[in-house]
């Protein structure tokens, strides 16, 4: 079945970007949207000559950040974070703070690594830094602050001087602290993790994950493998569930597609329809950033932010 959805904009974000670039897009377990915006020129690759293009931890000159919290079309939280050495990729709440988080770290020997998880006051005051790992894909936090990170596969097999990667499972989670409290272990009928495509912190309790090679959707009930399911789209890169339903976004040739599952008992997937997104203009609605958290997938497309609901795509199956 197909069917074409008209979705009207929560808020304009275009609105944030007159000054600065956008480097960070994230939902929190607040309910909340997060944003962080670089304010000076970026300073985020550095190329070798006649070779390639590498990423940098750290610009040649500290940045300078604006984060942004909505909800839905309000401002709840609007700071700037002065002199920040780390590059940053994503952000979370993380209790009464704030994590901004570098997706890069280099191993410098034991206990002298890139510390990517760098700790502010909600009034932008830097407090601590801690170790979160190279190469992570994305992060979410809960409510009672631990912090779940899931990895791409250039680190879980070892880059930028790390032999042992502490993100090597693909899917780990953190205390505030930067202590590790959970590394993922296949059980039977699931492979070890190559590269976490998405990743979705529902609650402090149940954790959702979809990854590389076979991709499963494995849901975890208090760090315990509830359920798996082998998921018929490949290339995801976010999805929301809710009520023994998924909501998936299209995979590797379908971006702008999205398409919704029921979740039966035994492994079983079923397919219930397919969706196009379309704005007010009757124009297609392509996701240029996107994250998926509890039962929404959040994105942007040409300056607006959208949401789509597991309930509002099951309307009319």
């Amino acid at each position: 079945m197909d069917q074409t959805l008209k979705l009207s904009p929560i808020t304009s974000v275009a609105t944030f970007l007159t000054e600065g670039e956008l480097v960070a897009f994230n939902a929190g377990p607040d309910g909340l949207i997060y944003l962080v915006i670089a304010l000076k020129p970026l300073d985020y690759t550095t190329e070798q000559q006649g070779w390639a293009v590498f990423p940098k931890t750290r610009p040649d000159l500290p940045q300078k950040y604006r984060v942004i919290s909505l909800s839905g079309d309000k401002i709840v939280l609007d700071i700037l974070i002065e002199d920040e050495s780390f590059n940053i990729h994503d952000v979370q709440p993380l209790a009464d703070d704030l994590l901004l988080v570098c997706a890069r770290s280099h191993y410098g020997g034991e206990g002298d690594s890139e510390k990517n998880g760098r700790v502010y006051t909600r009034d932008g005051k830097f407090t601590r830094a801690i170790l979160l790992g190279d190469g992570i894909q994305t992060v979410q936090t809960t409510s009672d602050g631990r912090i779940w990170t899931s990895f791409f596969d250039e680190v879980i097999f070892g880059n930028f001087g790390w032999q042992e990667p502490v993100g090597a499972s693909g899917l780990v989670a953190w205390d505030s602290d930067g202590s590790k409290l959970y590394e993922f272990q296949p059980t039977e009928g699931l492979e070890a993790i190559c590269d976490c495509y998405a990743l979705n912190v529902e609650s402090d309790e149940d954790v959702w994950f979809y990854y590389y090679t076979q991709f499963p959707l494995v849901h975890l009930h208090r760090g315990e493998i509830k359920a798996f399911w082998d998921m018929p789209v490949g290339g995801s890169d976010a999805f929301a569930v809710s009520g023994g339903r998924a909501l998936f976004r299209g995979g590797y040739k379908e971006p702008g597609v999205f398409y919704l599952f029921e979740l039966r008992g035994d492994e079983d997937v079923r397919m219930i329809k397919k969706i196009n997104l379309r704005d007010q203009n009757n124009n297609d609605l392509t996701a240029q950033r996107v994250v998926g958290r509890a039962d929404a997938i959040h994105f942007i497309s040409e300056g607006y932010l959208y949401r789509l609901d597991v309930e509002s795509a099951s309307e009319g199956s």
